[in-house]
């Protein structure tokens, strides 16, 4: 059985990090079923900007974690079988088509002792995706290999600064963020229309302060250095997309005492990103209010971008 990495401290994987009591997490907004009333789905994934020459690479990784049974008596079929059962055949086949890269799932226990492994243990599976969204074999690393793998798509050594990550979505990112081999970033949300097409892509902000969220914008950040990298890697993802396709960033409360969120544009490319038109949308705690939710922010994109 797969499942979904989940967010929690590096040094206590039982610490989970914060959410909103009554709304939760802004990935729970944006369900298949409601999406679909819209006729869009989305999709969300890790991947790479090589460094070296500020390209996007050709590869989509998808990670998840694996349940305790051994990783030693798999095929194809059985791998095909896991990863529909925890993302859906039609999430897949949409990954399948996001354009400029192949999609591969990240497969290992969430368990693994990183730090004690040599190169005869191999505790990760790379799944590979066919343009169809159908599993197409797979090869079985070691951590290694993996890190190597990742410098090559990166460009070169790449680090999370000085300690690396508090908090994490899985032991081996942990772990990696203290090596010169640091997981890459993902995009959190590409909408996509009915022609599966990239429409949108929304990067979700999450805000753990009591201070207003309207204090802490991504140009504030953007401009002093803290996030500058992460946001001019989704300014390369968006401009490999194709159709000039817009950049949101939606930023959403942990604290009980907010009641909104703030959905805003960044414009401009890389290295040059401002920020656009901000809008403040109720926060949704239902489903009810999600399909709301979603009709907003639809609206929204729509009129920004003249569609």
């Amino acid at each position: 059985m797969l499942r979904k990495p989940f967010h929690a401290r590096c040094d206590d994987r039982t610490r989970l990090s914060s959410l909103h009591p009554v709304a939760g997490d802004a990935g729970d907004w944006f369900p298949r079923d409601i999406l679909e009333q819209f006729s869009l789905s989305a999709v969300g994934f890790d991947f790479f900007v090589n460094w070296s020459n500020y390209k996007l690479s050709d590869e989509y990784w998808v990670k998840r974690i694996l349940s305790e049974e051994e990783l030693s008596n798999v095929n194809d079929e059985i791998l095909e079988g896991l990863i529909y059962a925890c993302d859906s055949k039609e999430f897949v086949e949409d990954l399948a088509r996001i354009p400029q890269g192949s999609v591969k799932y990240l497969i290992f226990r969430e368990s693994t002792d990183w730090n004690n492994l040599d190169e005869g243990d191999f505790p990760i599976l790379k799944v590979n995706i066919n343009s169809e969204g159908r599993v197409d074999g797979f090869d079985r690393l070691n951590i290694y290999q993996l890190m190597e793998q990742i410098q090559f798509l990166s460009g070169g050594p790449v680090h999370v600064g000085g300690k690396g990550l508090i908090y994490s979505t899985s032991r081996l990112e942990c772990y990696l963020s203290r090596t010169d081999s640091a997981w890459p970033g993902d995009v959190d949300l590409v909408l996509l229309d009915k022609e599966k097409n990239p429409f949108a892509i929304i990067e979700f902000k999450k805000h753990t302060l009591t201070e207003d969220i309207e204090n802490h914008k991504f140009e504030r950040y953007y401009s002093n250095g803290k996030d500058t990298r992460k946001y001019n890697r989704l300014a390369i993802l968006k401009e490999n997309m194709g159709n000039d396709i817009p950049l949101y960033i939606l930023y959403y409360p942990t604290k009980e005492k907010f009641d909104y969120v703030l959905f805003e544009e960044a414009t401009g490319g890389y290295g040059s990103l401002e920020a656009g038109n901000c809008y403040g949308l109720d926060l949704p705690t239902n489903k009810s209010e999600q399909t709301q939710f979603i009709s907003n922010i639809v609206d929204i994109i729509k009129k920004e971008q003249y569609i």
